[in-house]
C-alpha cells in the first residue's frame, strides 16, 4: 500500500474518530426553481439526500447560485462558513465551467461531489475526460469492488466480495482513470470510479492544471439532471448509503476541526515541478514546486528565445510544497517558460499570459 494511501487512511480514522460532534453544518447545493418535481413524492429530487442528512442530526441548508465567481461576499460566506458542502444532481453542469470553476476549485473547505457531469474535464476538471455513461435501465444493479479495505468508511461492511452499490439508472463518469485521485470504489464490471477522493493541493491528474484548495469526495450512484420522471437522484443501496453516511462524517470533522490544515503525511516526497493554474492567465497564476530536501532555489520567466525575463523567486526553501504567486503584469501576450534550478535539479514548463 502505497505512503499516500496509508496517510489517507490515517486521516479518515483522525476525522471518524473526532465525529462525534453533535450534528454539523452542511450546504447542499440544489436547483429548487419549482419545475423539476418528483410526482411520486411531490417534492424536489434532491430531497431525499436533504432529509437522510437531517435525520442523522445535520443542519442542512440549501444553495444555489450560476456563478458563484460574481457572487457576493455573502453568498459566499455560505460556502465559507459550512463545514461540508455537497453538490446535488439536480444543477446544470454548465454552472461548473470557466471562471465558477476556479471559484469552486478554490475553496478551501470539504466538497462531496454527487453530480458526476460536472467532473469533466470541461467542467470543474477533476477528471481526464468529457465523456459519461448513461444507464436508464431501472432494475440495474451495479456491484462495487472495495479497492481500500482498511478504510474506516467501510467498517462492518462484508467487502471481502463486491458490495452492492447502485439499484436503479444511474450515471458514470466515462473514465477508468481517476488521475490523482484515489480510487476506494470502482464497478465490479468495467472499472468505472465509483468513490474516490482527491487530497487537498494536488493536481486533479497530471496536466489538468486545476488544484483543490481543500478535499474532495465523488461518489457515483443515480442520474445527474434527469429533466423529467422518474428522477433516479438517490439510487444507493443500504451498502453504498452507509459509506455515503460514513464519508459525511469524516468531512464534517475535518471542516469543523481543521484536521486537513495539518501539513499531510501524504505529501510528495521528490522533486516536481506543477503546471501553473490558472493557465492561460491575466495578470495573476500560481506556480507551485516540492523539495524532497532543503534546497537553494531559483525560479525563473524565461521567453521563447531563452531569456530569463522576471526572476519570480530565490532563496533557501525547506523540503515539502511550496506555491509562488506570479504577477505578469508589464509582460506581453504569448507563450513563456518557467524553469526552476534546485541544487543539481532543473524543470521547465509552459505557460500563456493572454491579455
Amino acid at each position: 500500500m502505497s505512503l499516500r494511501k496509508v496517510a489517507w487512511i490515517a486521516l479518515a480514522a483522525i476525522a471518524l474518530s473526532s465525529a462525534a460532534f453533535a450534528g454539523g453544518n452542511i450546504v447542499f447545493v440544489s436547483l429548487q426553481d419549482g419545475v423539476k418535481i418528483d410526482p411520486a413524492t411531490g417534492e424536489y429530487p434532491d430531497m431525499p439526500y436533504i432529509y437522510l442528512l437531517e435525520e442523522e442530526g445535520y443542519t442542512v441548508t440549501t444553495f444555489y447560485n450560476a456563478s458563484i465567481s460574481t457572487a457576493s461576499q455573502e453568498t459566499l460566506d455560505t460556502l465559507y462558513n459550512a463545514d461540508l458542502i455537497i453538490m446535488g444532481r439536480s444543477t446544470p453542469s454548465t454552472i461548473y465551467m470557466d471562471a465558477n470553476k476556479y471559484a469552486w476549485n478554490d475553496i478551501p473547505k470539504p466538497i462531496i461531489n454527487l453530480e458526476l457531469w460536472n467532473c469533466r474535464s470541461s467542467r470543474l476538471n477533476w477528471f481526464n475526460t468529457t465523456s459519461m455513461v448513461s444507464n436508464s435501465t431501472e432494475s440495474s444493479l451495479v456491484n462495487a469492488v472495495i479497492n481500500e479495505p482498511a478504510d474506516p468508511v467501510f467498517a462492518g461492511l462484508d467487502v471481502s466480495a463486491p458490495v452492492p452499490w447502485i439499484q436503479g439508472a444511474y450515471d458514470a463518469v466515462g473514465a477508468t482513470d481517476a488521475g490523482n485521485g484515489i480510487v476506494l470504489a470502482q464497478m465490479e464490471t468495467g472499472g468505472t470510479p465509483l468513490f474516490v477522493r482527491f487530497e487537498p493541493d494536488f493536481e486533479f491528474y497530471d496536466g489538468a492544471g486545476d488544484v483543490p484548495a481543500g478535499p474532495r469526495t465523488v461518489i457515483g450512484n443515480g442520474r445527474d439532471n434527469s429533466g423529467a420522471a422518474p428522477f433516479h437522484y438517490y439510487t444507493f443501496t443500504l451498502e453504498s448509503e452507509k459509506v455515503f453516511l460514513a464519508e459525511v462524517a469524516r468531512l464534517v470533522a475535518i471542516g469543523q476541526t481543521g484536521v486537513n490544515d495539518r501539513k499531510p503525511a501524504s505529501a510528495p516526497s521528490g522533486f516536481g515541478l506543477s503546471q501553473n493554474y490558472p493557465n492561460p492567465f491575466n495578470p495573476s497564476t500560481t506556480i507551485e514546486f516540492n523539495l524532497p530536501a532543503a534546497s537553494d532555489v531559483r525560479l525563473e520567466l524565461v521567453n521563447g528565445i531563452g531569456q530569463v525575463v522576471r526572476e519570480l523567486t530565490s532563496g533557501t526553501y525547506a523540503a515539502g510544497r511550496h506555491h509562488v504567486a506570479v504577477d505578469a503584469s508589464g509582460l506581453g501576450s504569448g507563450v513563456y517558460f518557467y524553469r526552476l534550478t534546485a541544487g543539481d535539479r532543473v524543470d521547465v514548463k509552459k505557460l500563456m499570459i493572454a491579455k
